[in-house]
């Protein structure tokens, strides 16, 4: 082992499945004392399982981890490693104070009490007014706040962040990486993982791009922008789906006109959104952006007001969500998440269900939708993560609204999933119809979008023409081009690695 593996995180060859899905496959990775490290990847790359691991949530099926030279164990994790998770992972039931001090019990009879030091990271951390307030009554920027406070106040050798600032102001977002610098500055290892191309080009002093569980590349400082970024996450990408997009034409029916559209919470501004026929149009932007909260507000699923033409209802817009538990039952067989949205259909007058109509339905949908299950009485959580996926689509397509709207649609399935998702979801169009999807992936946007609105810091900063595109990388290079200057970098003291 050399010095420099010695003194930091050595992970090599670690492999991490569940089921059928490899989420680590043989990933070999090293974090120096003194850096931030970024990491980078597609959704479904095995970013966050990395994180799992390190921390001790997860045991890797094979694999040697090492820290400051000892061998990893899980209790290592548990004591040498602070993570903040995208979402936090507290004790709703407890107080502020007590979530920041949890784990730290010195017996099982004696609670522990608030140090100076802890004073002192909830007074900087703006949470010292909250102590005594019980975390699930807080909004989730304060929850995520606490869960950054309890990472920081401990002694911990590395520190690993998952998008720890989705919930975020851009000040506070500052103020973070402030932190994690001077963490680095005092020979403390930082992990970072973050969809931010703009925050991993200023902050990072390394970025480790993985894909499908392995690391493809790393990026010195030298090399960093969010251009070069974005080119990496897509290089040597070909559209699964060459045949959609061939078959992408023009309309010029407008299916919906949003004008001076604003989120009731602040999350987008003043957006103008035009929808037409027979196209999948893409909003692309990073977790804070409001890109998300758009898309959602189009289903009636967020809050905003403005003006909408046709006004709509939800009646006519169906939505999936990017987390399936919200879009199916897990509780459910196949056959009844495929049938259960269409009640008038197979219900009587008195409210009893038409069996038989709905297992013809839930039979067509199968067919038509692809879905891949050894029967369909079969537990819904028996399907693989494509198969739940496409039954998800398929139960809201086969409602025939106007406007169909998705966050993610591809989020943590196959490939070969994916094209047929993507030709499901051309077909839908090609019917009249509208397609609307949140995107965080570049690769997503030039594989089925025909055109890309691209948002940032809540405004529209552009929209492009995706199919005038040949290849991947050129289209994220467009994209990251509308968002550069969002960040602004933190300087290192003189003693920093930058």
């Amino acid at each position: 082992m050399t010095a420099t593996a010695a003194a930091g995180v050595s992970i090599q060859h670690v492999v991490k499945r569940y089921g059928d899905t490899v989420a680590l496959a043989g990933l070999s990775l090293q974090v120096e004392p003194g850096e931030i490290l970024g990491v980078a990847g597609p959704n479904g790359a095995g970013k966050s399982t990395l994180i799992k691991v390190l921390a001790g949530e997860v045991r890797p099926d094979s694999g040697t981890i090492s820290v400051r030279g000892e061998p990893w164990t899980a209790e290592l994790g548990t004591h040498r490693i602070a993570v903040v998770h995208q979402d936090p992972q507290l004790f709703p039931n407890l107080t502020v104070a007590e979530n920041l001090l949890a784990g730290r019990e010195p017996s099982r009879t004696r609670r522990p009490h608030l140090q100076q030091a802890d004073r002192d990271m909830l007074e900087e951390t703006g949470l010292l007014r909250y102590a005594d307030h019980v975390l699930g009554d807080l909004p989730l920027a304060l929850q995520q706040r606490t869960e950054i406070a309890r990472a920081l106040v401990r002694n911990a050798d590395v520190f690993l962040f998952d998008e720890p600032n989705s919930a975020l102001t851009e000040d506070e977002s500052e103020e973070l990486f402030t932190r994690m610098h001077a963490l680095a500055d005092s020979g403390r290892m930082v992990v970072l993982v973050t969809h931010r191309l703009p925050e991993l080009a200023a902050h990072a002093d390394r970025v480790a791009v993985i894909v499908d569980g392995s690391c493809r590349t790393i990026l010195a400082r030298a090399e960093l922008s969010e251009e070069r970024l974005a080119r990496e996450l897509v290089v040597g990408r070909v559209a699964v789906a060459t045949d959609v997009r061939a078959q992408r034409q023009g309309a010029d029916v407008t299916s919906l006109l949003l004008e001076n559209w604003t989120h009731a919470s602040g999350a987008f501004h003043d957006i103008r959104l035009s929808l037409t026929r027979g196209e999948i149009v893409a909003v692309v932007g990073v977790e804070g952006s409001g890109g998300r909260e758009l898309v959602r507000s189009v289903a009636h699923f967020e809050k905003a007001s403005g003006s909408r033409e046709p006004a709509g209802t939800a009646d006519e817009v169906a939505f999936v969500a990017a987390d399936r538990a919200n879009s199916l039952f897990d509780n459910l067989s196949v056959a009844e998440n495929l049938y259960i949205r269409q009640s008038a259909r197979i219900r009587t007058r008195g409210g009893l269900l038409k069996r038989r109509e709905a297992e013809t339905l839930a039979s067509e949908a199968r067919r038509d939708f692809l879905v891949k299950t050894a029967a369909l009485d079969m537990p819904i959580r028996s399907l693989s993560g494509g198969n739940q996926q496409k039954v998800a689509i398929a139960s809201a397509l086969a409602l025939d609204p106007d406007l169909v709207v998705l966050e993610e649609p591809t989020r943590g399935v196959d490939v070969s999933s994916k094209a047929e998702i993507y030709r499901l979801l051309r077909a839908f169009a090609k019917r009249d119809r509208t397609v609307l999807l949140y995107c965080t992936e570049d690769s997503e946007v030039f594989d089925v979008a025909d055109r890309a609105v691209v948002i940032s810091r809540g405004r529209t900063v552009g929209e492009l023409d995706c199919t005038s595109f040949t290849d991947a990388e050129s289209l994220a290079g467009e994209i990251a081009g509308l968002t550069t200057g969002v960040v602004r970098p933190v300087a290192r003291t003189a003693g920093g690695a930058r």
